[in-house]
């Protein structure tokens, strides 16, 4: 079997930081499925509920085949491909990127916005840290428990 090695968040992680009176907090986790990834973007909704927006972006699979993101109300494409670039950038899959801003009464302009959930993704991802995975194949099988010492260590 090929080695295949992929590139992900080693842990949940946040951080937080104000631009122009608007306070931004980047959260990440290492996710499997879409499931999960919407488990943990629920989960920072209801930590959050009233912040003015809760953008995200998230990419799944081995290969990174499945990316999706959403703006969440900001203008398009101002916040969550910039998610999902500094994703793509960092060459990770399997995670979640939810940024939560609360906003200070300035507006940020397009630039603005850009420049700030860019920052929060990558302070985030190196925040919780890069890993790397290489994919292993599974078995099973049964033993008899007078068999498991000699099966136990491999």
């Amino acid at each position: 079997m090929e080695k295949v090695v992929y590139r992900s968040v080693a842990k949940e992680a946040y951080v937080e930081f104000y631009e122009r009176k608007s306070r931004f907090i980047g959260h990440t986790a290492p996710v499997q499925s879409v499931e999960e990834a919407e488990d943990f973007l629920q989960r920072i909704c209801s930590k959050h509920p009233n912040a003015t927006h809760n953008v995200w972006a998230y990419r799944l699979g081995v290969s990174g085949e499945k990316q999706r993101f959403s703006d969440d109300g900001e203008p398009s494409q101002t916040a969550g491909m910039p998610t999902l670039d500094v994703i793509l950038k960092q060459d990770i899959t399997q995670l979640i990127i939810v940024t939560t801003r609360y906003f200070g009464g300035i507006l940020l302009g397009a630039g603005g916005l850009i420049r700030a959930y860019s920052k929060a993704a990558a302070d985030v991802i190196l925040e919780a840290g890069i890993v790397e995975y290489a994919l292993r194949e599974k078995y099973r099988f049964s033993v008899g428990y007078s068999e498991w010492g000699i099966v136990q260590n491999y």
